[in-house]
């Protein structure tokens, strides 16, 4: 694995600091296993779990973000699931603006617990701005959370379109006034025509 750290960019900067390198250096896979995203992404996972301090941990998840190995994607998604927002916030940002991830794991996890793993997912849905994705948030409008469900109206108001007007006028007649704001913020977003 370190062999991908140390490769440097076309301009001669590195990929990555050498401090996280040396944090990486021990992940060396066993021949079998060097192209395994499984095996690695569980050992980057185990080593920034290591990490007490904050700073430290942020600077590392920066400098992996930048590489463009399969096990990156895997590793910010499962990042998704870390009780620091500041880290889901991070993994939500590098994963919005990339297009190597299998999207099919995307969809995947917006129907699994816990709820702010589905807020999350649908941020980085709203922000890639997919036609398609409309289909999979649909899934998650009956959601007993609220804030899934105003993720939900959030990211169709991002996508636009006929169906995602369409999910979100059924938001509208949520039970939760929350939501039903989120529908309606969402619509005045993506609809031209005002209602008086």
């Amino acid at each position: 694995m370190v062999k991908y750290l140390r490769r440097s960019q076309s301009d001669g900067a590195r990929i990555i600091d050498e401090q996280t390198l040396d944090l990486l250096e021990d992940l060396r896979p066993s021949g079998d296993q060097e192209n395994d995203i499984d095996v690695i992404t569980k050992a980057v996972l185990r080593k920034i779990d290591i990490l007490q301090n904050r700073d430290k941990k942020l600077r590392l998840l920066r400098s992996l973000a930048r590489l463009s190995h399969p096990w990156v994607c895997a590793v910010l998604l499962e990042l998704l699931a870390d009780p620091s927002e500041e880290i889901r916030d991070l993994a939500v940002r590098e994963l919005a603006a990339r297009d190597d991830c299998p999207i099919l794991t995307i969809y995947q996890k917006l129907t699994r617990p816990p709820w702010y793993v589905k807020s999350a997912i649908l941020r980085i849905l709203g922000a890639r701005r997919k036609a398609e994705a409309v289909k999979h948030i649909e899934a998650v409008l009956d959601d007993p959370n609220v804030e899934v469900k105003r993720g939900a109206a959030q990211a169709l108001g991002e996508i636009g379109g006929k169906e995602a007007r369409t999910l979100l006028v059924r938001l509208t007649k949520d039970s939760n006034p929350y939501v039903r704001l989120a529908a309606a913020e969402a619509l005045d977003k993506i609809c031209d025509f005002r209602f008086s």
